[in-house]
């Protein structure tokens, strides 16, 4: 399998997190392959509460890329143990519109033996810019 990834990318924060940018730049059809790099092609994915297989994330993430958007990764978490892994990243998407979306997203997920992701489960919670509150800096 060539990759722009060592098999070992989910075992730090730095790495996992250009693997996870990496699955949305490129052109759509690309989609497939850039996803073998990062998944292995029989994982599964739940998002909240949609299951995906290998074949629907990839067509998910093909019509995704079609719009063209900017995205923007953070991870701000980032733990392994074993096979196991878990991860909270903040992303920014900014379609061609100039439309900006916010997330933070909770992901579990296992490496399978030659390094890719065998399964994930995320849950992703939506968040609404206020340009007020925005502003305010709160201290805590």
């Amino acid at each position: 399998m060539s990759s722009d990834f060592p098999t070992s990318f989910a075992d730090n924060k730095a790495t996992f997190e250009a693997a996870l940018m990496s699955l949305f730049s490129g052109p759509p059809e690309n989609a497939e392959s850039d996803f073998l790099k990062v998944f292995t092609p029989t994982s599964t994915m739940r998002v909240d509460d949609k299951n995906f297989d290998f074949a629907s994330f990839v067509a998910q993430n093909r019509r995704v890329r079609e719009r063209k958007p900017k995205v923007s990764i953070t991870v701000t978490q980032f733990l392994r143990d074993g096979k196991q892994f878990a991860d909270r990243h903040d992303s920014t998407t900014e379609l061609l519109d100039g439309t900006r979306m916010a997330a933070e997203t909770f992901m579990f997920g296992q490496v399978a033996e030659d390094g890719r992701l065998a399964w994930i489960v995320e849950t992703v919670r939506h968040v609404k810019k206020d340009p007020i509150v925005d502003t305010i800096r709160l201290k805590t």
